[in-house]
């Protein structure tokens, strides 16, 4: 039998070696490719995943495939542009802007309080919440449909409760938004309302005291966090649906 490889991607919740995606893949025996990226939002996870499991699929079977989302807050955005080297490192983050494609580093990341001019636009006068809810759900869908398309088995969450809290059920139940939000299959995500929910009402001290060389303690979760995540909702979720 082949070993499996999980392609995970997602925001700051996922992109570190010591979040979710390493602990699952010690504990399954998987290889790992991890496309996360800190203040990524969910067209660069959609997009990315798509575009790894497309060049997997060149070498690797389906069954030899699994993915994990962990989906990001709503109202990140991200553009494309041909004039990738004047907007260098735009805010100082990780990678900004960042690839899709291999070696075309032609995306670029805004979030709302971000001092860059394409951010203040965006947000001042294009920006909606209604909008933002009906972008991600169009993005949960294109990685749902492609993956059932291509035969692969996957799961999905998300970092915090993207679809109650914070005024998100008016949100989803928008007519804009309503129809799709009944497409999504959310059998196929773990029994959480977030990562970060549940990491707080199980292990809320040691799960947030922060990480040596990451304090940040806010709403990320420490390694034992993550550790725990993975045991307990993501493991045994994988071996009673995916497996």
């Amino acid at each position: 039998m082949n070993k499996k490889t999980l392609i995970a991607s997602g925001c700051s919740f996922t992109f570190e070696p010591w979040n979710w995606p390493t602990f699952v893949c010690n504990e399954m025996d998987y290889n790992l490719v991890n496309v996360g990226m800190a203040s990524q939002g969910n067209g660069l996870i959609s997009k990315k995943v798509i575009y790894q499991v497309d060049k997997l699929l060149e070498t690797h079977k389906p069954e030899d495939i699994v993915v994990g989302v962990m989906w990001s807050g709503i109202d990140r955005h991200d553009f494309y542009t041909e004039d990738s080297k004047r907007l260098s490192n735009i805010n100082g983050w990780i990678e900004n802007p960042t690839n899709v494609v291999d070696d075309r580093k032609n995306w670029v990341i805004t979030n709302f309080m971000w001092d860059i001019p394409q951010a203040k636009i965006w947000y001042e006068n294009l920006h909606t919440y209604v909008g933002s809810m009906l972008m991600t759900m169009q993005n949960i869908l294109m990685v749902q449909w492609y993956l059932e398309r291509k035969g692969i088995k996957y799961f999905m969450s998300s970092y915090l409760d993207i679809f109650h809290a914070n005024g998100a059920d008016t949100l989803i139940s928008h007519p804009e938004v309503k129809y799709l939000f009944d497409m999504v299959d959310f059998s196929k995500f773990l029994p959480v309302s977030g990562c970060h929910e549940w990491v707080k009402e199980n292990y809320d001290e040691l799960g947030f005291n922060g990480h040596v060389g990451y304090e940040h303690r806010g709403i990320h979760p420490t390694e034992f966090g993550h550790k725990k995540f993975s045991e307990e909702v993501i493991v045994p979720y994988l071996k009673n649906n995916v497996l």
